[in-house]
C-alpha cells in the first residue's frame, strides 16, 4: 500500500514540476526543481543501475510536457541516481541500508535531510547548468544562477520529502 501512495504522489509532484517549469517562466534566472527528491526518497532496495534508469525516466516525462530543452532533465538526474547511493551511505551512514529502514523526514530529521537534499540539487544544478549554457554563459552569472537554485529548491525538496515518506 505504501508503494502506491508513493507513485500517486511522485506523479503529483511531477505534474506539480510541469506546472512550475510551464508556468513561472525563471529559468533564466533561477531553476525550480524538486526532482531530487524523488530520486533520494526512492527505495534504498533499488540498485544504482536501476536508480538511473527511473531518473532518466523521471527526467524524460517532465521534459516531455515541459516547455523546456528535451532532455537537460534527464541528463542531470542521471548522475544524482547514480549518487543517492553514496549521498545516503555518506549522510545516513550504514546503519539505515542495515536496518533495511526507509528515508523519512521525521525520522532522521530535518538537518541531516537537509543536508542530503543539498548534495543532491548541487550535483543537479551543476549539471543541469553545465550542459544548458554550454560553454556560453560566463562563470559568475551561472554561479549564481546555480546558488540560487540551490537555495530555493532545498525547501521544496524537503516540503516534497515531508509529502513522500511522512
Amino acid at each position: 500500500m505504501k508503494n502506491w501512495r508513493f507513485i500517486l504522489i511522485c506523479a503529483v509532484l511531477l505534474v506539480a514540476q510541469v506546472v512550475l517549469d510551464n508556468f513561472f517562466p525563471l529559468r533564466r534566472y533561477v531553476l525550480i526543481s524538486i526532482l531530487p527528491a524523488i530520486v533520494l526518497l526512492m527505495s534504498l532496495d533499488i540498485r544504482p543501475v536501476m536508480a538511473m534508469l527511473l531518473a532518466f525516466a523521471v527526467g524524460f516525462v517532465v521534459d516531455f510536457f515541459s516547455t523546456g530543452m528535451l532532455g537537460l532533465s534527464s541528463l542531470a538526474l542521471v548522475p544524482a541516481g547514480l549518487a543517492r547511493g553514496a549521498v545516503v551511505g555518506l549522510v545516513f551512514g550504514d546503519e539505515l541500508t542495515a536496518r533495511g529502514d526507509e528515508l523519512s523526514l521525521q525520522r532522521l530529521g530535518i538537518p541531516k535531510m537537509a543536508l542530503a537534499a543539498i548534495l543532491l540539487c548541487s550535483l543537479y544544478f551543476v549539471v543541469y547548468i553545465w550542459a544548458d549554457s554550454a560553454g556560453t554563459v560566463p562563470f559568475w552569472p551561472a554561479a549564481l544562477r546555480f546558488a540560487l537554485s540551490v537555495a530555493v529548491s532545498t525547501p521544496l525538496c524537503l516540503f516534497a520529502a515531508r509529502m513522500l515518506r511522512p
